[in-house]
């Protein structure tokens, strides 16, 4: 009955896995074709990132601009910001050729949108970007904004902190929105790295005595802040929890009561129903029903 009962509970983990493959996590929602950045003094699009004039009057006019007789406001000024923008003060679409111009701080500027999905990760000590998920310089404001960051003064504060991470971050009491040139600086926890989104598809199981990841799929320790951020971890009092506890799982996990984020060591670790495991999904085209045929391991009869 030992055998019996832990082959169950495996098939129902990795039917719960299969299950969830056309879940919220692993279903990546669109990436808008333009994006809009605050309207401070000297804000611009990133290079790179500059819309044409077609789509200038296309994109604008579909984030709430609006052009005069069907004919977008081209021109050579000093005070808009080059390329696309949006007026602040009437919500005018203009298109700016004038590459040395300085906005003045009352266009908005319609910029491509960013190529990769953003992840705020949590405030805490020592936490950053997973190494090639950080955004750049020019890319920080914009990939700030979609989570909710701000420019305090109306400027990207750029700084050689160390005690702030690495990157693009935005403070953890009002959002302002920072980058660190410092690849040495280790975050004292007051800040919240403003990461590129995992590129692999999650799996968010639920609690349950017994439940884990099935052997393969799962994360790293290094990958763990990240993937369990994107599905709604948190850090309890700004902590990674990592442990060798025998009634968890192992690997990735997030308490069920708090979101808080773990990592199980223990490979031998018995989840006791408390812990929802974050796996990777399963991938290629499987059936309920022939999964769940493979899935149980009958003990012998006696």
């Amino acid at each position: 009955m030992g055998n019996h009962r832990a082959a169950m509970i495996i098939s129902i983990a990795l039917l719960m896995q299969m299950q969830l493959i056309k879940g919220v996590h692993l279903v990546v929602n669109e990436i808008p074709d333009a994006t809009l950045l605050p309207s401070s003094p000297g804000m611009k699009c990133a290079p790179g990132y500059h819309l044409t004039k077609d789509e200038c009057a296309r994109e604008a006019t579909s984030l709430g601009g609006f052009v005069v007789n069907n004919k977008l406001a081209v021109g050579h000024w000093h005070n808009v910001a080059y390329g696309c923008s949006i007026s602040a003060r009437g919500g005018r679409v203009f298109y700016n050729v004038n590459f040395n111009a300085f906005n003045d701080g009352t266009y908005t500027p319609v910029c491509k949108a960013l190529t990769n999905e953003v992840t705020l990760l949590p405030s805490g000590q020592g936490i950053k970007c997973r190494t090639y998920y950080d955004f750049s310089e020019a890319e920080c404001v914009a990939a700030a904004s979609l989570v909710g960051g701000n420019l305090r003064g109306g400027i990207l504060l750029v700084g050689n902190w160390p005690t702030a991470p690495s990157g693009c971050f935005v403070e953890a009491s009002d959002k302002a929105i920072h980058y660190s040139t410092n690849t040495n600086g280790i975050n004292d926890g007051y800040f919240q790295p403003v990461c590129k989104k995992p590129k692999e598809q999650i799996n968010l199981l639920p609690a349950g005595i017994g439940i884990k990841c099935i052997p393969g799929y799962n994360f790293s320790e290094e990958k763990c802040i990240s993937v369990a951020a994107s599905v709604g971890g948190n850090l309890r009092d700004g902590k990674f929890l990592v442990g060798d506890w025998p009634d968890k799982p192992y690997g990735c996990f997030i308490a069920q009561s708090d979101k808080a984020i773990h990592f199980g060591t223990n490979a031998t670790g018995y989840n006791d129903g408390f812990s929802q495991p974050i796996c990777m999904s399963l991938t290629g085209h499987i059936t309920s029903e022939s999964y769940y045929e493979e899935a149980i391991v009958y003990p012998p009869k006696s």
